[in-house]
């Protein structure tokens, strides 16, 4: 909003020179979220900027819309910049921070012409208030939108523009109700690293056992022909990298990836890799037991191939699943594009009449 910013489109390479925080996650968990809930949070938004401004506080100039809008800066903390444009699009009085705004832009903006931004050009034939899509605000080095809304007057014809910069993050997590779990993440973040730990360290522990009996054959090579020792050390080592594998799971899901939890494919990804070293597991032991059984005791091969067929169910069970959860997400997703639609269309339809009527203007 205030030219100090650097736009951030999706699916594009960011620009050089953008902060060093997590571009993947933002890129694509808060950019899919914005998208899903762009309706909520203009109407949200502009709800807070509408009314804040009337056309005789415009008349009162700079000081006038400053006493207007700092009070609503200091009441929402998300707000990290606030100022005024007049019909032609030019800044009435300096910038108005937040608390995490930059306060050496509290000094400038006075004058300046932002008649070509976006948002203004925008706002100037929007009905009510408009809302950009996110980018990174050099002011507070985080993800932002800025929400323009018009000043009118009561023939309609605009009188001005105020436009608000807002922190995106703290936005969509009081939209989502998502603050309180948001502030607990540490404490599980913590639980999932220290259940992670102890499932490496029992892991190691099978992985160390394995080993020994593994050297029991190296060191009875009198007693060559009994498998037990390897049979032994097959499971252990079956056992040590399922558990293992299941620990770095946990601690990559869990820990060092952000999760959206409303997201259906990020649980279905968990599972799915969760059933998936399971499956590896069950299906090097059922082979296990067919060698052993088909050596030792043919009796028992009845046992090995069921235990193959778990293996085979739960493996079909995996892919039923896994269709049945893209194709609700898919028809979710659907449901939705068409609703953007349909709103998009009646803003379009509503636009067109409110700038038709700006150039009737006198």
């Amino acid at each position: 909003g205030t030219g100090m910013k650097v736009a951030c489109y999706p699916r594009q390479d960011p620009p050089h020179g953008l902060p060093k925080q997590p571009r993947r996650d933002i890129a694509m968990n808060r950019l899919e979220s914005f998208h899903e809930n762009r309706t909520d949070l203009q109407c949200f938004l502009g709800s807070i900027l509408e009314g804040v401004l009337s056309c005789d506080t415009l008349k009162g100039g700079p000081e006038a819309i400053r006493g207007a809008l700092k009070p609503l800066v200091d009441s929402f903390p998300f707000l990290d910049l606030c100022y005024v444009l007049d019909a032609d699009g030019r800044q009435i009085g300096p910038n108005i921070t937040g608390p995490r705004g930059n306060p050496a832009l509290a000094r400038e903006g006075d004058g300046e012409d932002r008649s070509r931004r976006p948002y203004y050009l925008q706002a100037r034939n929007a009905p009510g208030s408009v809302m950009t899509p996110p980018y990174f605000s050099t002011a507070t080095s985080s993800l932002c939108v800025t929400v323009a809304t018009p000043v009118r007057d009561r023939d309609g014809l605009l009188r001005g523009v105020v436009v608000a910069d807002i922190d995106f993050e703290q936005i969509v997590a009081l939209l989502e109700d998502d603050s309180r779990r948001r502030a607990m993440e540490p404490f599980f973040k913590a639980i999932y690293t220290s259940f992670s730990l102890g499932l490496l360290v029992v892991s190691l522990g099978l992985a160390i056992q394995a080993f020994h009996s593994l050297a029991q054959v190296f060191r009875h090579l009198t007693r060559i022909a009994d498998t037990t020792p390897s049979f032994q050390a097959t499971i252990l080592l079956t056992l040590a990298l399922a558990i293992f594998d299941l620990s770095k799971t946990i601690f990559e899901e869990e820990v060092l990836l952000r999760k959206d939890v409303k997201r259906h494919s990020a649980t279905r990804r968990t599972l799915t890799r969760f059933i998936a070293s399971i499956l590896i597991a069950i299906s090097i032991e059922a082979l296990m037991l067919v060698f052993k059984f088909a050596i030792q005791d043919p009796s028992h091969l009845n046992e090995a191939g069921w235990l193959v067929f778990s293996v085979v169910g739960l493996l079909v069970g995996l892919g039923v699943y896994v269709y049945l959860g893209a194709r609700a997400e898919m028809l979710l997703i659907a449901g939705k594009s068409r609703e953007k639609r349909h709103l998009a269309s009646e803003a379009g339809a509503q636009a067109m009449g409110m700038g038709a009527r700006e150039r009737l203007r006198p």
